[in-house]
């Protein structure tokens, strides 16, 4: 029995001393990337007592992107030549296995989607009726997930919550984007990422044809995907501009301007300080609603299939 102690002690002894030396390589390569100006203490300690923000609020908020489920409504700027059907078996099941995961990881007690307020009261409809057993889901993400899931939570209803803003005014009279960026001698940075981005395009739309609905769903929420589909945005269309007619740069900062409204008619539904909502959303949305989210005091971004 002694030596089992012994041995039992000194793989404690180990323990404690790998630790130690974790935790003291841990603090070298914080100090490491700590910037230089932290050996000026006068200065680190006004860094540090920067007043920050206590709002009392814990909201945590998962946006959940995904592609169109019902093609034929689909109006993204590029369609997808292949598809994944949605009503297959195996693409329903698929379905089930993330509304379970959520309801049982997330616990939503919003449910929010991509369609306009003034559908409100049909949805409102539509949803009473599923639940009673009288409608049955049809392709569309709003229901083939958000439904469900609100079922699965007890939930009243879900909630509509986009919009719409103007095209803004450099963009009126504008009809051909090629003749304007020649006519302003910025073909070159117009077209300059095109090979790149059709690439981008192309891949995404073949991975339609070899995976899942789950793994596709996985592929456009992960952080490579998310990242890449923001340079779409800072790419191109953004560069096309000059003097006060900036018609890229309007267009990319009107897209903000609809991201940010979706924030503003999603925080109006928080009736409590510590709400879990889902935002089902067109997966060109997650990496801007995610930031602006991010941006926020209150609110805490979770990331799905984590």
């Amino acid at each position: 029995m002694k030596k089992i102690t012994n041995y039992g002690t000194a793989i404690a002894l180990t323990l404690l001393v790998l630790a130690c030396q974790e935790q003291g390589h841990k603090n070298a390569q914080t100090e490491a990337h700590q910037p230089s100006y932290w050996q000026d203490t006068t200065l680190a300690k006004a860094i540090s007592n920067i007043p920050q923000v206590s709002t009392g609020y814990q909201h945590q908020v998962m946006v959940l992107g995904t592609f169109h489920f019902n093609r034929s409504t689909d109006g993204s700027d590029v369609v997808a030549k292949n598809h994944i059907d949605v009503a297959a078996e195996q693409s329903q099941k698929e379905i089930q296995e993330i509304v379970n995961t959520i309801e049982t990881d997330f616990k939503p007690t919003l449910v929010v989607v991509e369609w306009m307020p003034s559908f409100q009261a049909k949805f409102d409809s539509l949803y009473q009726a599923y639940l009673k057993g009288d409608w049955t889901l049809v392709k569309n993400e709003a229901f083939q997930i958000g439904f469900r899931t609100a079922k699965a939570m007890e939930l009243p209803t879900i909630y509509c919550v986009d919009n719409r803003p103007p095209q803004p005014e450099s963009l009126h009279e504008l009809d051909d984007w090629d003749s304007y960026a020649k006519s302003v001698g910025q073909t070159e940075a117009f077209n300059e990422y095109n090979e790149d981005n059709d690439a981008f395009n192309a891949y995404m739309d073949d991975m339609l044809s070899k995976l899942s609905l789950k793994q596709y769903l996985i592929l456009i929420n992960s952080p490579a995907h998310v990242r890449r589909y923001k340079a779409l945005s800072f790419t191109g269309l953004v560069n096309l501009g000059q003097n006060d007619n900036y018609v890229g740069a309007d267009l990319t900062g009107n897209w903000y301007r609809r991201n940010t409204r979706i924030f503003t008619n999603v925080r109006s539904l928080c009736k409590t300080k510590s709400e879990r909502i889902l935002i089902i959303y067109g997966a060109g949305h997650k990496w801007a609603l995610d930031e602006i989210f991010a941006g926020s005091p209150e609110f805490e971004v979770i990331q799905p299939f984590r």
